[in-house]
């Protein structure tokens, strides 16, 4: 047994409990189940989207686990052949790799569509983080095809392009860390700037003396949630892993490697609390409402809504709601609909 597969074998198998641990132990299982129940409920085109992303990821960190856990059983056979390097341990390595890219795009998509949203669905909210996001995930895609290079040419990929990939793939890291925390620090910025004006509308709505305390909690809870957190968090601790030193007295493996593996499942975490807070929430019934809108006004009909006072005041509310609303909101009011029919 050498020196180099038994590190393999460490790395493997540290890399499938954590895995297991997120995964396997229900904790992403168990919000995706409430994610996608949570908008089930719902018909609008804007939840069916949704819904297909859930799912679509789902699928896609599952395939993850699976490679992840052939790659621990292959370590395990201690083979250091070329036959295994060529027919599992480069496969495995590509699938894991895309899996992780194509996790990071879904869930990254996801994060430039509450910004786009908490920014009042303004065109560069959309069009610049999205198209960041999409040139990052095609970076490190081009990467993972280059150790495809192995069958053909394997002495200038094991002395050229390995370390290319290597560089590319801390460059994707840190280049999806800056987005989120561009994005994340806007939309808690962003949500932080209405606290204010939003507490003292329910202090106007009710006299009891916990609701300011329940609403601020209320939206602490909606700004970890909206703002994508989790992720941020997760691709924190891959950036300070990546820098950790290896083969020294702390540790012989590569943590960055390890966390490269595990990163996959925060998407997830993140994406399905995303999910399950707007379908729990008011706001599928906004969209629902922004939907008959449009069409009854592309039929030349006309919507009657009412106005009243609402008791859960969300911060991404005006997102929501028209121009003509505005007015309302300095008297205390909210738009919403009651009942809606053809006049």
């Amino acid at each position: 047994m050498s020196a180099d597969s038994l590190q393999e074998l460490e790395i493997a198998a540290i890399t499938l409990a954590s895995l297991c641990g997120l995964f396997g132990k229900w904790v992403y299982v168990v919000l995706f189940i409430l994610a996608l129940w949570s908008i089930s409920r719902h018909y609008a085109t804007f939840s069916k989207r949704l819904r297909t992303v859930t799912v679509v990821l789902f699928i896609d960190l599952s395939i993850h686990f699976i490679v992840r856990s052939l790659e621990f059983a292959r370590a395990r056979r201690q083979d250091d052949s070329d036959h295994e390097l060529l027919r599992w341990s480069i496969p495995l390595t590509v699938i894991g790799n895309v899996t992780t890219t194509f996790a990071g795009l879904l869930s990254d998509g996801t994060l430039v569509w509450r910004f786009y949203v908490v920014f009042n669905r303004q065109r560069w909210a959309l069009y610049i983080p999205g198209t960041s996001v999409v040139i990052n995930a095609f970076l490190c895609w081009s990467a993972d095809a280059q150790h495809l290079a192995i069958y053909h040419h394997r002495e200038f990929y094991e002395n050229t392009l390995l370390p290319v990939t290597l560089d590319i793939t801390v460059a994707w890291g840190w280049l999806m860390f800056t987005v989120n925390t561009l994005l994340t620090g806007g939309i808690l910025l962003k949500i932080l700037s209405q606290q204010r004006s939003t507490l003292h509308h329910i202090s106007r709505l009710s006299s009891a003396g916990t609701s300011k305390s329940q609403t601020a909690y209320s939206l602490a809870v909606r700004a970890v949630i909206e703002s994508a957190l989790v992720t941020w968090v997760g691709l924190l601790i891959y950036e300070i892993a990546s820098l950790a030193p290896e083969g020294h007295v702390t540790t012989n493996l590569d943590v960055g490697y390890v966390m490269l593996d595990i990163i996959p499942i925060f998407f997830g975490i993140s994406q399905c609390l995303i999910t399950a807070r707007i379908g729990l929430s008011k706001e599928m019934m906004h969209e629902s409402s922004r939907e008959v809108s449009s069409d009854g006004q592309a039929s030349g009909g006309q919507i009657r809504v009412q106005t009243t006072q609402e008791q859960d005041i969300s911060p991404f509310s005006s997102a929501y709601k028209s121009s003509s609303a505005r007015d309302g909101e300095e008297d205390g009011t909210e738009l919403k609909v009651f009942d809606i029919r053809r006049v």
